[in-house]
Parts: structure tokens; C-alpha cells; sequence
């Protein structure tokens, strides 16, 4: 299905920047940083072609050459952006009200609707496909992130995350839901074992990491079969992102959590305890960010600044 408006907005690189304040907190109040003139929560980040790139409350949406200082992107509409993906040279962020911006180099952002109301959570980008998950089961794909179709998930709960390694698409959401997908259109159901809201996904050292509420964490070989690990945790956890020979898992309260193996993990330090949202790993670096603002930077997953 076609999308019937496409308008550019064009943002100017120099306007919004700001210089870095350091720390998270003063005695009167947040002193935002990172370029930030305010503290918008932020629920994604990842990199591709040289820039960071996170997604937030407000539409907000920035980018960074280094993963510590951020931009801030000239948006005007509308609502939160939760999803983000990078793929064929085109960046694609997703979130409330179908709302869909596209970008060829992370500064000039085009708007689009999609066809549907309902909010974007996850995206992810393989056989040449871009796809996006959301509330009420929506699932959409696009060849070329312009022209858009609704696919059938076969659930009416709530997709939050999904993600494309080993030939297939891997979606999760609420009530221990996880769907599989080889082309991201015919979706088969597979069995979690659990009851809790999945929140995320990720795939590295030939393993598929899913996390979520109450300290959930199940690993997959294949996607299909499930198996649940031990997180020492009770919080929720958002998040999940493979690097320096590490699984990172991050969540609520500033938790933190490292394995070599998804198997035993041991929980870190990230100095804040905001609730933290999103994770990747690129360029020698895992970058973390979350409510009002934070952002958090580790090489080795393990320290934290």
C-alpha cells in the first residue's frame, strides 16, 4: 500500500548542537549534555555508515559521529519514535501515530504515514526488506521504506522488538509472544515458555537473546527453540546487544547486565539509575541510552562512563 504524503524535512546540523555539560544531574536539576538542550527519554540507538543515530520521546531524533555527542534532528511531527533500523544505505525510524521518517545520511529526514495508526516498537532491516513491528501485532515491510504492506502476524498483542540474523526474522512482544519469519511475511508461531511482556531481541555468537519483564532471558540457536537463563535480576529488561566477546543486557533502574555466553550473567555498574532503553555495539564501543537523556559509553561492557 502506497503512502499518500512524503514531506522532507530538511535539519540543519549546526543549529541545535550544544556544547557538553558534564554529568547527568546538578543541584538544580538535570543538566541535559550530550548536546541535548533538553532531556527527552531516548529508546534506541544504533550505527551505520559512520553515525550513531537515537530515537526518542517528542520526536526526537539525533546523530553522532562518536556516540557521546549527539545532534539533535529538526523534526516536526509527531508523537515518540521507538523503532530503528539501517539498511540498503537508508536509515528508517518508526514510532506513534505511523509515523515513519527516512534518512541517506542521518541529517535530512523525510516524513511519511504509514498505513496504519497504531505505534511502531521494533525494526529491523534483511532480504531486502525493511521491517517494523508494533502495537496489536502490526507487522509492515517495504522494499524501499516508501511503499508499505501490512503483513499477518497471527497475534493481536503487542510487538516490541525484532530482529534479522541466520535467515529469519525473529519478532517478540507481549505475554511471552515470539514470532519467526524467513521472508517477513508468512509468520509462524513458536513457543517462549513464559507469561512476561518480551522487550527486546538480539542475535550474536550464533545466538538469538530475547529479554524482558520480571528479568527475563531466553536464548535460541535456531529462533525457534527456546531456553530460559538466569538473570539475578527482578527488573525489567529492555534491551540486548553482542560485542567484545560479551552479550549486554540493559533495563530498569540502570541495570546492566554481561555473560560471554547468555548463560550466567553478572550485573554492572553504568553510573545512573535511570531506566535504560536501548544498546548497540559498533566502532569498538557499546553505546546505552535511556530516560532523560542518559547516554552511557563502555568499551569492554563491563566499565562505564
Amino acid at each position: 500500500m502506497p503512502i499518500a504524503s512524503k514531506l522532507p524535512f530538511v535539519a540543519s546540523l549546526g543549529l541545535l548542537a550544544l556544547a557538553l555539560v558534564a554529568g547527568d544531574c546538578s543541584s538544580g536539576g538535570w543538566s541535559y549534555g550530550h548536546g541535548f538542550v533538553d532531556d527527552p527519554h531516548l529508546f534506541a540507538v544504533a550505527f551505520a555508515d559512520s553515525a550513531y543515530v537515537t530515537v526518542g520521546q517528542d520526536y526526537t531524533l539525533a546523530n553522532s559521529a562518536d556516540g557521546e555527542i549527539f545532534t539533535r534532528q529538526s523534526l516536526d511531527c509527531c508523537g515518540s519514535l521507538h523503532a530503528l533500523t539501517y539498511g540498503n544505505g537508508k536509515w528508517v525510524a518508526a514510532g506513534d501515530q505511523g509515523v515513519v521518517y527516512t534518512s541517506t545520511d542521518s541529517a535530512n529526514w523525510f516524513f511519511q504515514f504509514l498505513p496504519t495508526s497504531r505505534s511502531m516498537r521494533g525494526a529491523a532491516f534483511g532480504v531486502g526488506l525493511y521491517l517494523l513491528v508494533g502495537d496489536d501485532g502490526r507487522i509492515l515491510t517495504s522494499a524501499n521504506a516508501g511503499a508499505w504492506a501490512v503483513e499477518t502476524s497471527g497475534t493481536s498483542l503487542d510487538l516490541n522488538g525484532v530482529v534479522f540474523a541466520e535467515g529469519l526474522f525473529v519478532a517478540v512482544g507481549d505475554d511471552g509472544t515470539i514470532r519467526t519469519s524467513p521472508d517477513g511475511e508468512v509468520w509462524t508461531a513458536r513457543t517462549s515458555g513464559i507469561g512476561d511482556d518480551l522487550r527486546g531481541i538480539g542475535w550474536g555468537n550464533d545466538l538469538f537473546v530475547a529479554v524482558g519483564n520480571a528479568g527475563r532471558i531466553l536464548t535460541s540457536p535456531d529462533g525457534i527453540a527456546w531456553t530460559a537463563s538466569s538473570s539475578g535480576v527482578a527488573d525489567s529488561l529492555a534491551e540486548v546487544a553482542f560485542g567484545a566477546g560479551l552479550f549486554v543486557v540493559v533495563g530498569d533502574f540502570g541495570t546492566v547486565l554481561s555473560s560471554p555466553d547468555a548463560l550466567t550473567f553478572t550485573l554492572r555498574d553504568p553510573q545512573t539509575g535511570k531506566h535504560l532503553e536501548g544498546i548497540t555495539f559498533a566502532d569498538g564501543q557499546f553505546v546505552v541510552v535511556g530516560r532523560n537523556t542518559v547516554i552511557r559509553n563502555s568499551t569492554d561492557g563491563i566499565s562505564w562512563f
